[in-house]
């Protein structure tokens, strides 16, 4: 995905959030989450690795367009990367964008829901101990992502704790002899819905 696109994508979220009468007009719901990213690599070459653990977050839409079923993007920050044995870090700073279904259970009260689809991950920086690596690596990343959670009251907000798996697809490697090295991601989010 070109950087064209990318910057399209965080665009468009980012005028139909501020534009609060479109949300009404359309069905459509902003949110905002922050959150929990328990992130590591997998691949050639790489053994005693530890997860990477750190914040997560940012800003979505929700789109209901049949009863219980939505469509959701986000725009996220998302932090990946691991640890050696040694304490030494692999930092990598990504802006994640899920495109996502959502199927609610449930009209009223508690919605407990699952959801899968896609992610497209746009590298910030790349640091490994604190040197940096960035032109080491692929710019974006594609991966696909499952989850579920339940979405309830909270403040009289709708609010919503929320689980999910990032499994990327794609090589991050930009050199073929440095091996195969993909990112896996699990992450925690709390969030409200407008």
């Amino acid at each position: 995905m070109k950087r064209k696109t990318f910057l399209f994508l965080i665009s468009l979220t980012t005028i139909l959030i501020v534009n609060g009468n479109v949300f009404g007009q359309l069905g459509l719901r902003k949110g905002i989450k922050l959150g929990y990213n328990r992130a590591t690599i997998t691949g050639d070459n790489l053994s005693g690795v530890e997860s990477r653990n750190s914040i997560a977050g940012g800003i979505g839409i929700e789109f209901n367009f049949i009863g219980l079923l939505s469509f959701q993007v986000d725009a996220l920050y998302s932090p990946k990367g691991y640890i050696l044995s040694d304490n030494s870090e692999t930092s990598l700073n990504y802006i994640s964008v899920p495109m996502v279904l959502k199927k609610k259970f449930f009209p009223v009260g508690l919605h407990p829901y699952i959801l899968g689809g896609a992610e497209f991950n746009f590298l910030l920086s790349a640091k490994a101990a604190g040197i940096d690596i960035k032109d080491q690596l692929t710019s974006e990343d594609m991966a696909f992502v499952i989850g579920g959670g339940l979405e309830f009251s909270f403040l009289r907000r709708s609010a919503y704790l929320e689980g999910r798996y990032s499994h990327g697809l794609n090589n991050i490697n930009k050199n073929a002899e440095q091996g195969e090295s993909k990112n896996r991601v699990t992450q925690i989010f709390f969030g409200f819905l407008f």
